[in-house]
């Protein structure tokens, strides 16, 4: 050991730049009492090496002391057998040959060799040696009944140092140089040690000790994470093989502990190989396994590994639904765990936790095979697929349409579904759903005939989409008619107010009759009467009117061959004839139409019975007339009547005389006589007169104005 010749500085300071990697650091503290090299070996051989101090791990160290302990100090490490430096400073590295950067001395210590004064003291900055790796030689086992009692607590890398029953979790940041001091005073060392160890109080101030005194002792040990490596492999639905690095020749066994997630199941067994096979597994199910090494009978700090067991198989996979654009697929669960299950289609990919799932979006008409897998939540393994293929549902054809509709047969329109097809499935059905027509098409077809149908007759058009030749989309449906046949036998019977139209239906089918009535060219109601009868009477008609009745069969919105029939209503007659103006030559006649008519044609005549003289004109709408060039003085009689067609209706009359233009004819009469005074007689004279006067007046009648008067001469 160098001396100093001049001040010695009783704290060294170090400052050094220190890159290191953060690790979880084990002390153990042994109840027993060992020398300094029997501690020292017993560490090396069980854990590390003697604990190394800081000012991060000394405060929860010392909780845990309550005597002095080694530590992994000594003056000189060129005296040990297990450790080689090239340095000759004093204090200058630990035990495991980091360097000494942080320093507890109690006061007064260490103590230095007499010859060197040590009331001076000095500060003094200096830099480390370099850091050297120790060399460990080969150890054999030890046993030291004094020394397994160990009480172990854990360094790592957390910011609050927190102590539990049998870890310490202490934070390593940036060394620095700092004292750990205490105000309880120790007795001063009476002699120097040439070779020395350092203790610790359990205030956690060192000293120098005699490294051949027995002293309990605390070792340390780094656990870097991954410090070996479990793997498992030849994983099954309920087999599994686990495997492991080898870490070290002082392992005398390992502890494997195996224990399933959701079912509980644990398992463990020693093993001294590096392999264990796990049998008995439940498919689907996460499972942890710890490997504990166990070293100086002491079980250190397990690898894990985190695996999960092939889930099985679903079972019945079937489809339950299938539209143009999505399928149902249904299946049981299998046995054991599963987290969710993975559908596949083409490219596509869902996941659900359910044993059924609607997988939408598809093209219709089109062929998927669907496959099904069991999954683990890690997606780490899988079970094998269970596939099914179907066809969605072709697509409804589009603008369905019928033309050409004749007696017998229609033209059939459409337009091509969505998606994808393989043909065309027309068919034909009447009311009572009895199939008329049935035919299948190829896919290019997108117009056929549909011919012999009954007439007359309500038919429903079917056209469906197939894809993989029979599989049917869903109906697209038009409803039209077959055009029905000709009626016959129509007739027509008429009143002075109503018409009657009958006729009859030999061949086809029909829905109703429509039928029509027309006056003078113009439809008289703006609706059709609709009738399933063959017969049909209409009221309250116009009198003397010409009526149309226009009659066809109608099936649907179409129309069979109308027929027609023309008839006119009895004409009623005129009335209140009247002669409203009378002169010498000219007689105007008035009168009042009928009700109820519509356009009157009126026979008016003028009859003069002494001059066997008539006069007859048709007028139309007009209730008055003028007969002029007559005859004064005579009696002219007239009549009016309404015509209907062919027919007349009764007379309105009315006899009237023109104005006279009086006229006198003198007649003289000779009477002879062979009884004497005869004619000169009054009686006489009287019966003749009365005589000429029945005479005038059967040849005259009142059909002119006339007078007789006899005069005397």
């Amino acid at each position: 050991m160098g001396k100093f010749q001049d001040k010695v500085c009783v704290l060294t300071c170090w400052a050094l730049m220190v890159m290191y990697n953060t690790a979880e650091r084990q002390y153990a503290v042994g109840k027993g009492s060992l020398t300094w090299n029997g501690a020292r070996n017993y560490c090396q051989v069980c854990f590390e090496d003697l604990v190394t101090l800081s000012h991060d791990n000394i405060e929860v160290i010392v909780k845990m002391l309550n005597s002095q302990h080694w530590i992994g100090l000594r003056k000189s490490f060129n005296s040990t057998s297990n450790y080689t430096s090239n340095s000759t400073m004093p204090w200058s590295h630990w035990s495991n040959g980091e360097p000494l950067t942080f320093q507890n001395w109690y006061p007064g210590w260490p103590k230095f060799e007499p010859s060197v004064p040590d009331n001076d003291c000095c500060g003094c900055s200096c830099n480390g040696p370099a850091t050297t790796t120790p060399t460990m030689s080969s150890f054999t086992d030890i046993t030291d009944p004094n020394v397994t009692d160990l009480t172990t607590f854990w360094e790592t890398s957390t910011d609050n140092m927190t102590v539990t029953e049998d870890y310490v979790n202490i934070t390593s940041s940036v060394f620095t140089d700092t004292t750990f001091m205490t105000s309880t005073p120790l007795p001063t060392p009476n002699g120097y040690i040439e070779d020395s160890c350092v203790a610790m109080y359990s205030f956690g101030s060192w000293v120098e000790k005699d490294c051949s005194e027995h002293l309990p002792f605390i070792c340390y040990e780094d656990h870097f994470s991954g410090y070996f490596k479990v793997s498992v492999t030849n994983v099954t639905s309920d087999n599994a093989t686990v495997t492991w690095q080898w870490v070290s020749d002082r392992i005398s066994h390992y502890r494997v502990a195996v224990k399933g997630v959701k079912d509980n199941k644990e398992m463990t067994e020693n093993k001294t190989d590096l392999t264990h096979d796990l049998v008995g597994l439940t498919p689907g199910t996460n499972y942890v396994v710890h490997v504990f090494p166990f070293k100086c009978g002491r079980e250190l700090k397990p690898e894990n590994f985190t695996f999960y067991t092939e889930p099985n198989k679903v079972q019945n996979l079937t489809i339950t639904n299938v539209t143009e654009r999505s399928i149902q697929v249904n299946w049981s669960k299998p046995d054991g765990n599963l987290d969710f299950y993975v559908i596949r289609v083409g490219d596509e990919q869902l996941n659900t936790t359910t044993e059924g799932i609607e997988v939408a979006g598809l093209t219709p008409g089109t062929s998927y095979t669907l496959f099904v897998l069991s999954e683990v939540e890690d997606r780490s393994v899988w079970s094998e697929e269970s596939n099914i293929t179907v066809y969605t549902k072709p697509s409804k054809v589009s603008s369905l349409n019928v033309s050409d509709n004749t007696n017998h047969s229609v033209f059939v329109h459409w337009g091509q579904p969505e998606g994808n097809f393989t043909g065309f499935l027309v068919k034909v059905l009447n009311s009572a759903d009895e199939i008329l027509f049935n035919d299948t098409v190829d896919r290019t077809v997108r117009e056929l005939p549909v011919e012999t149908l009954p007439m007359g007759t309500r038919i429903t058009i079917v056209v469906t989409a197939l894809a993989n030749v029979s599989l049917e989309g869903d109906n697209t449906t038009i409803t039209t008619y077959t055009a029905p046949g000709p009626i016959s036998n129509l007739i027509a019977t008429t009143s002075n107010s109503s018409l009657t139209a009958s006729w009859a239906f030999d061949e086809g089918n029909y829905s109703h009759f429509a039928v029509r009535l027309w006056l003078d060219g113009t439809q008289e109601e703006a609706e059709c009467n609709e009738t399933k009868k063959t017969t049909v009477t209409f009221d309250e008609l116009k009198t003397a009117a010409n009526y149309t009745v226009d009659v066809h069969a109608v099936s649907g919105h179409l129309q069979g061959p109308s027929m027609k029939v023309s008839k006119f209503t009895l004409p009623s007659p005129p009335t209140n004839a009247n002669a409203t103006f009378v002169n010498k030559s000219a007689i105007t006649f008035t009168w009042t139409p009928p009700k109820n008519i519509a356009k009157a044609t009126y026979l008016v005549e003028l009859n003069s019975t002494f001059y066997s003289q008539s006069w007859s004109d048709k007028i139309i709408d007009e209730t008055s007339y003028t007969f002029s060039n007559l005859t004064s003085g005579t009696k002219y009689c007239f009549e009016v009547l309404v015509l209907g067609g062919e027919q007349e209706s009764s007379p309105a009359s009315r006899c009237t005389v023109t104005e006279t233009e009086e006229r006198q004819i003198s007649l003289s009469m000779l009477c002879s006589s062979a009884e004497t005074l005869l004619c000169d007689n009054s009686t006489t004279r009287t019966r003749v007169f009365k005589q000429l006067k029945d005479h005038f007046s059967e040849l005259l009648k009142d059909d002119i104005v006339w007078t007789l008067e006899a005069t005397e001469v």
